[in-house]
């Protein structure tokens, strides 16, 4: 696409969004291409038709992919059709989702419960609530402030001995991926106030948990277009606001499977570490990266366990490792509902993906276990995965999370 048009569209997009944006009738296919020159096909209406959203990006032959279709451009799809065999209709009105999904925050009560989604100060103000409950354990830090002004706040929780080995946990580095801040606070409830397995965790490790890792995207996402996806800075100009923060990492940057378009969703920013909240996230994890022994940041949608490198630079020699250890912990979750988690490359299950956090700490800190958590659902809801499947949510993950952790704690805790 050439950069006029994308200007002129961006301008379009601009305008748009001014006001709270609708999904009326919108849908969402699932596409899945049977051949190289279905996925060919796919790769072209990707990167040259922004009218259209990927919600599931362009992968190998035989994965799906899943696009979001405004109504006037359903003729496109239709088009689609008489190229690609396998096409599915996954959505039939993106907004009647979005409208259960506020109907759940309407009803939902004033403090964190698990059966709704918070605001950014709600959740803040629920961390300080409950490290005020757990004073000598819990401590409130504070990584600076994001591009709006917002606090890029994280706890730690620390009990006894500082020279623990150290896990570290940050969600919501995208901002439309709502289910993964309820998981981390959920993994705080836990271990300060769950079942004795849960708590006994502090005895093994020191945790540090970032909730809302794109506060600004995040809100964002809240007040006016839902399907937001990065951060809101301005650095490249024009009217095209914000970059990929898991496209912004220093270690692999711009290598492939990102974008230098302002307007894409996939956008790789103008240099490496540009966003604040990249740079503030990555100083503080040089501080701690030769203590921490398990890095874990959630997304989602698709569940999946992923390993890196999302790069040319392929598995990591440990990748057998993460395997087992990914299995054990699917197996985990899967008792409790029948979900089922996968494990394995990032390249091999999704794309190639540069600048990445998770490639960022394996990289430059050699970090033993790294995981990125694709979260619920696989499909049918997406990005807006209902309120009465937080709590499900919550409870398998940690199922999942004990075995990661006793894996852990094997090889770490002496």
């Amino acid at each position: 696409m050439k950069l006029s048009l994308c200007l002129v569209l961006c301008g379009l997009m601009a305008f748009a969004v001014a006001e709270k944006v609708k999904y009326d009738n919108y849908k969402v296919y699932r596409v899945t291409p049977q051949n190289e020159e279905e996925r060919k096909v796919l790769l072209d209406l990707q990167e040259n038709n922004p009218g259209v959203i990927f919600w599931k990006y362009v992968r190998s032959v035989g994965l799906p992919v899943d696009i979001m279709v405004p109504p006037h451009l359903a003729h496109i799809m239709e088009g689609l059709g008489s190229l690609v065999v396998s096409v599915n209709e996954m959505v039939n009105d993106v907004q009647s989702l979005i409208n259960v999904e506020a109907l759940g925050s309407l009803n939902a009560s004033p403090r964190l419960s698990w059966d709704a989604y918070y605001s950014t100060n709600e959740i803040h103000d629920w961390m300080d609530e409950i490290a005020a409950r757990h004073q000598g354990v819990a401590t409130i830090g504070s990584l600076g402030t994001s591009t709006e002004g917002r606090n890029l706040k994280y706890i730690s929780l620390n009990k006894g001995n500082t020279q623990k080995p150290i896990i570290w946990i940050d969600s919501n580095i995208h901002a439309r991926e709502w289910i993964t801040n309820t998981i981390s606070t959920w993994i705080i409830k836990e271990l300060l106030e769950g079942e004795a397995a849960a708590q006994a965790r502090l005895n093994q490790f020191n945790f540090y948990i970032m909730p809302m890792m794109n506060p600004d995207g995040y809100e964002y996402s809240r007040s006016t277009d839902r399907m937001w996806r990065k951060t809101r800075s301005n650095l490249a100009g024009g009217t095209c606001r914000g970059a990929d923060p898991n496209r912004n990492f220093q270690f692999g940057w711009n290598t492939g499977g990102s974008s230098n378009q302002p307007c894409s969703d996939t956008f790789m920013g103008v240099r490496a570490m540009s966003e604040p909240e990249v740079a503030a996230t990555a100083q503080f994890l040089q501080s701690i990266g030769s203590q921490t022994v398990f890095y874990l940041s959630l997304h989602s949608y698709s569940q999946l366990i992923l390993i890196p490198y999302g790069t040319d630079l392929g598995r990591i020699p440990e990748h057998n490792y993460h395997m087992q250890v990914g299995n054990a912990a699917a197996t985990a979750i899967r008792r409790r509902y029948n979900t089922a988690y996968t494990p394995g490359n990032i390249v091999d299950l999704l794309y190639v993906a540069s600048g990445s956090s998770g490639d960022h700490m394996r990289g430059l800190h050699n970090t033993p276990l790294t995981y990125t958590f694709e979260m619920r659902d696989t499909g049918r809801y997406g990005f807006i995965l209902p309120p009465d499947q937080i709590t499900p949510s919550c409870l398998e993950f940690m199922d999942g999370f004990q075995v990661i952790l006793d894996n852990v704690a094997a090889k770490h805790v002496k």
